[in-house]
């Protein structure tokens, strides 16, 4: 069942229908600016889940090609200026922390955003050295979760193709510098409720309730048409189609070239929004792209589109 957003745009409605949807719809109008952006400061990611398109793609994705930095910082100065915007992810698609020159950016994105702004990635953990770990903390990140999918170093391995026992390392450190110097740094273990860790899923919440990590488990989800991963072998429940999205209405996603995809989802870049090279975020927030993008969202006409297939867990979001 397709359900419209919990956006939506003012110029696509008349004065009637926008009091319709504000007031007993109970929508917000699209922000001027995205609330959240998300930026790919480096390619590539050296794990291969299965459940991840990264090595899956048809496009052929460079691994290790750096954002500029110049760039970066112009986006940054930008994005930090406007009010509306909250969280600043300087990860897309990738393993952030294979960027050597991560801390440094995120020094800047601190020194540039408001109080109600905060920053925060996504990582295997596997990568995380000590210096990485170090550098991250007194750069002042906000919020890092750590993606480990199990305790099992065999299923551990077979899902992600890494070593269980140095993440675990990695992450275990990055807690006790963060309490040895008091930082302020939010950190969490993630993971997808998969088939392969489910049962599981108790015995995993102690072992990390016992390094002070708290856990989030997420969803499993297949968005965009990515038929060479096996989410459908390792739901927990069988997946149902999106029946609501907000991606398109509140977030943008910079690619290392300063390219905008439309969603976290679009891998094979199928839908370039624009160049943050040549134009503005604002400007390519509120171009023709992505106008068309949402008049066809609005009203279900998704055939074609990227969102057209995408699918996740039958449960429930979790809090």
């Amino acid at each position: 069942m397709w359900m419209p957003p919990k956006y939506y745009v003012p110029e696509l409605a008349g004065p009637l229908t926008r009091l319709k949807f504000r007031h007993i719809d109970k929508r917000e109008p699209l922000p001027g600016f995205p609330v959240n952006v998300q930026i790919q400061t480096i390619s590539g990611c050296n794990a291969n889940c299965i459940f991840c398109p990264n090595q899956k793609t048809e496009r052929d994705i460079p691994m290790g090609r750096p954002m500029d930095m110049d760039l970066f910082r112009r986006i940054v100065d930008e994005v930090t200026a406007a009010s509306v915007v909250r969280r600043i992810s300087p990860y897309l698609m990738n393993e952030p922390l294979l960027d050597k020159h991560l801390p440094e950016r995120v020094a800047h994105i601190t020194s540039r955003k408001q109080p109600h702004q905060y920053t925060k990635i996504n990582s295997h953990g596997n990568a995380c050295n000590e210096r990485m770990a170090k550098g991250l903390l007194d750069a002042g990140l906000d919020r890092i979760n750590f993606s480990v999918q199990g305790i099992d170093p065999a299923v551990y391995e077979r899902v992600m193709h890494l070593k269980l026992d140095k993440t675990v390392e990695n992450v275990e450190r990055m807690v006790r510098l963060r309490d040895e110097g008091r930082y302020r740094t939010r950190i969490r273990v993630v993971m997808l409720d998969t088939t392969e860790i489910h049962s599981q899923l108790d015995a995993i919440r102690a072992f990390w309730a016992e390094r002070g990590v708290k856990i989030h488990v997420n969803q499993l989800e297949n968005r965009g048409h990515h038929r060479h991963i096996k989410s459908d072998a390792i739901a927990v429940r069988p997946l149902r189609a999106y029946d609501w999205c907000n991606r398109m209405f509140n977030q943008v996603y910079i690619l290392w070239d300063g390219r905008l995809v439309q969603c976290c989802a679009d891998w094979e870049q199928v839908g370039v929004m624009g160049d943050a090279s040549r134009d503005t975020i604002a400007d390519i927030w509120r171009g023709p792209k992505y106008r068309e993008y949402r008049a066809r969202f609005l009203t279900g006409a998704v055939k074609g589109m990227l969102c057209d297939g995408c699918t996740k867990d039958g449960e429930d979001d979790e809090d």
